[in-house]
């Protein structure tokens, strides 16, 4: 499959930190028509039943869940949900719902689709992507606004960055392949960033499919105050104000290793 490559610019002129307060944003959608079904066809009974299955899921609380619809493999459905690591399960529940409707518009008789949400993404296709990563279509997004000090900012960036993605490496913490990492920037501007990849991949694959985001920020988001780099495996995300549910994502320090009791001779 040959690269994708979209730049968009956001005005990101107002936000909210209470998720829940969020309304269920559309970032993007890829689904090409080198495959697609007709509509009373087999495919479509079996990937409406998906949808269906994804949102259900989403309703029982879970963040990540994979499953597959059909039994006859030209007709077998393969999908998953991941919503955002900060989100509430009303958020990610709110999310999966709107995407799901949402994919079936946009994507009306394509065989293989992905929708990026700001909390959630939606991904199925008629071929197998549990635990394969797939780093295209790739999309970026970047926040209009400039940095004034660039060579300082892109230093404290990437270190930012290298830092998150460590911490969503660490299978110890609560929250699989998911971290968020701050830095002060100034006396008054704090750094903040986000790094998650779908909770099926490996560590390694993880890592790669990270640093690749991350090595595309100076073309992509050079010198500006926000960016971000969408796949359907990993996504990452930095701006100049906390975008993400600071009090959901605070993991506190594990406790100290129990010292075993004194042998009396």
């Amino acid at each position: 499959m040959s690269l994708f490559f979209f730049f968009l610019l956001l005005l990101l002129s107002s936000f909210s930190f209470t998720i829940e307060a969020q309304q269920q944003t559309y970032l993007f959608h890829y689904c090409p028509n080198t495959t697609i079904f007709s509509p009373n066809s087999t495919y479509k009974t079996n990937l409406d039943r998906l949808l269906i299955s994804l949102t259900s899921n989403a309703t029982a609380g879970s963040f990540f869940h994979n499953t597959t619809t059909g039994k006859h493999n030209s007709d077998i459905v393969y999908g998953l949900f991941l919503c955002r690591g900060d989100a509430s399960t009303k958020g990610c529940q709110d999310c999966v719902s709107t995407a799901t409707k949402d994919v079936s518009q946009r994507c009306p008789v394509e065989k293989t689709a992905v929708i990026w949400y700001d909390n959630c993404l939606i991904r199925y296709s008629n071929q197998s992507i549990f635990s394969t990563p797939a780093v295209v279509p790739k999309f970026y997004l970047i926040n209009t606004g400039n940095v004034s000090n660039q060579e300082r900012f892109n230093q404290i960036l990437a270190t930012t960055m290298n830092d998150g993605a460590a911490l969503a490496l660490n299978d110890t913490l609560p929250l699989k392949k998911f971290a968020t990492s701050e830095a002060n920037v100034s006396r008054f501007q704090t750094l903040y960033s986000l790094l998650q990849c779908t909770p099926d991949l490996t560590t390694s694959d993880c890592n790669t499919c990270l640093r690749g985001a991350i090595a595309d920020l100076p073309s992509c988001c050079d010198g500006k105050q926000g960016g971000r780099v969408l796949t359907p495996s990993c996504s990452i995300r930095y701006e100049l104000y906390p975008f993400y549910n600071q009090t959901a994502v605070s993991v506190s320090a594990p406790p100290p290793p129990l010292t075993p009791p004194a042998i009396t001779p």
